[in-house]
């Protein structure tokens, strides 16, 4: 399975590990705990004066051969397209403003689907969109989760140990202690996805373990 995309350097960038990491994990920080990445590289990088990349293609090499691509430009005009595809899958998912959204009610995914009429002969793809709801913008839904956590942790870490070795920062049972905790795990994972890829550029575009 591979997730292409393309967007600018900067904050962007780290919307796009972490979609690789949400695809690509199913939302199982576990994963992330146990070497679900494996190498990390960026090809054709060019620097600036100051050594800041400002053009590359980012390569995040996944367990069982899957693979996440996304070029990352100053250079080219916004393009925010994301891609999700595989060989063991019906659909292939397109999104076409995965950091920021477009106005309107509704956010949209495009699911497409190719049949062979015969060997060797013309595709007639299927097509489908998804709606969902776009009534409240991403920072809106960061501090409604926010809250909700902060509450939870500040009510159950008190009298509950943390695990740190295993990324569980706060203790607690609860369904929100144990998301923030899954975020958290997120969170440090695209930071050293995104270390990598610093390092890979330093050393002049080789792969990278993790």
């Amino acid at each position: 399975m591979c997730s292409n995309s393309h967007s600018s350097f900067g904050t962007p960038i780290i919307h796009l590990v972490r979609m690789g990491l949400l695809v690509f994990s199913d939302l199982n920080a576990e994963e992330l705990r146990n070497g679900l990445v494996k190498e990390v590289q960026v090809v054709n990088c060019e620097v600036n004066e100051e050594g800041v990349p400002i053009d590359g293609d980012c390569m995040v090499y996944f367990s069982d051969k899957r693979v996440l691509s996304f070029h990352c430009s100053f250079k080219h005009p916004l393009n925010q397209t994301v891609t999700i595809f595989g060989t063991g899958c019906e659909y292939t998912a397109t999104v076409a403003d995965a950091i920021l959204p477009y106005k309107g009610e509704n956010i949209e995914i495009s699911l497409s689907k190719q049949h062979m009429i015969d060997y060797d002969q013309i595709c007639c793809p299927d097509e489908m969109i998804l709606k969902a709801s776009n009534t409240n913008v991403q920072e809106v839904c960061m501090w409604h989760n926010f809250a909700k956590w902060a509450h939870k942790i500040d009510k159950e870490s008190s009298h509950s140990s943390a695990d740190v070795d295993n990324e569980r920062w706060w203790g607690g049972d609860s369904d929100e202690v144990k998301e923030a905790n899954d975020i958290a795990s997120y969170s440090l994972h695209t930071q050293i996805i995104i270390d990598g890829l610093m390092q890979s550029i330093q050393k002049g575009g080789v792969r990278v373990p993790l």
